[in-house]
Formats: structure tokens, C-alpha cells, sequence
């Protein structure tokens, strides 16, 4: 006797883009990567470090996963992501000189936000990317939009 399905509604758990989620990074680890440089032909490598996080939310996307990337050095340009998710997770500010241990990173929340990168290979398909870091704000909803 066969089993009888019934074709159930996929929600889409694709993260809308420019909505704040808070959400815990759960794991911080270093990746290598290696390439040869257009210019010179020279072998290169750098290490970046994956930052995973976990959406905590009342709806659909709670315990969704996502990865953002940072170099794996911390300096106080004020681009560098190492600095700026890191001072939005701790809620302070991260003088020179101030080490940082990632282990006392990880299981802190924050609020995120995502951005869809296209595929280079396929641009039909699209990847959710860590957009924005921004310390969990008391006084709104996980859903509202920031009040500013």
C-alpha cells in the first residue's frame, strides 16, 4: 500500500533586504583563501573569518543561519567590519591598543540586516549576505522599523 502526500506551501525564508533582525552569532571561524594575482602572477593568501549568526524572531526566519565575512584583522578604519560588529555586539566603543578575544564574541546578540549578492555564475540566483551590525536597540519591536 502506498503513501499518500499532500504537496504542502513552501514559505519563502529568503530574508527580506533593509529589515532589522536581532539575531546571536553562534560561531566565529577563520577561512583560508588563495589566489594568484592578475597583475603579477603572484601567489597570495589571506585568512577571513566567517561569522555565523542566528536570526531570534517570532515568525518564520527564527533559527535561519547566516554567514558574514570580515578579514581577520581588527584596525579602527572606519570600514573595517572586524571592529564595527564587533563594538555593535559588546555595545561599547573599542579603543586602539584594546585586544579582542572572539570567544567573548559569540553568544552575544545583535541587530542585523541583509543584502542579496547575485551569483556570479548564475545571476538568477542570489545570496543573502551579512549587510549591517548594529547593537539590539531597546523600545521597538524585533519587526518595527528603527525609529529614526
Amino acid at each position: 500500500m502506498g503513501m499518500q502526500f499532500t504537496t504542502e506551501d513552501q514559505p519563502d525564508l529568503t530574508l527580506p533586504e533593509d529589515t532589522f533582525f536581532k539575531a546571536q552569532l553562534i560561531e566565529i571561524k577563520p577561512k583560508e583563501i588563495e589566489w594568484n594575482d592578475r597583475k603579477s602572477g603572484e601567489h597570495k593568501q589571506k585568512t577571513l573569518l566567517e561569522w555565523w549568526w542566528e536570526v531570534k524572531s517570532d515568525d518564520q526566519y527564527n533559527g535561519r543561519k547566516i554567514k558574514g565575512e570580515c578579514e581577520a584583522r581588527l584596525t579602527n578604519h572606519p570600514n573595517n567590519r572586524f571592529h564595527n560588529w564587533s563594538e555593535a555586539l559588546l555595545q561599547r566603543e573599542i579603543p586602539a591598543g584594546m585586544g579582542i578575544d572572539t570567544d567573548d564574541l559569540v553568544g552575544l546578540m545583535a541587530e542585523i540586516t541583509v543584502r542579496w549578492e547575485p551569483d556570479k555564475k548564475d545571476p538568477s540566483k542570489k545570496y543573502e549576505r551579512l549587510d549591517e551590525v548594529t547593537p539590539v536597540t531597546a523600545g521597538f519591536a524585533m519587526s518595527d522599523e528603527p525609529p529614526f
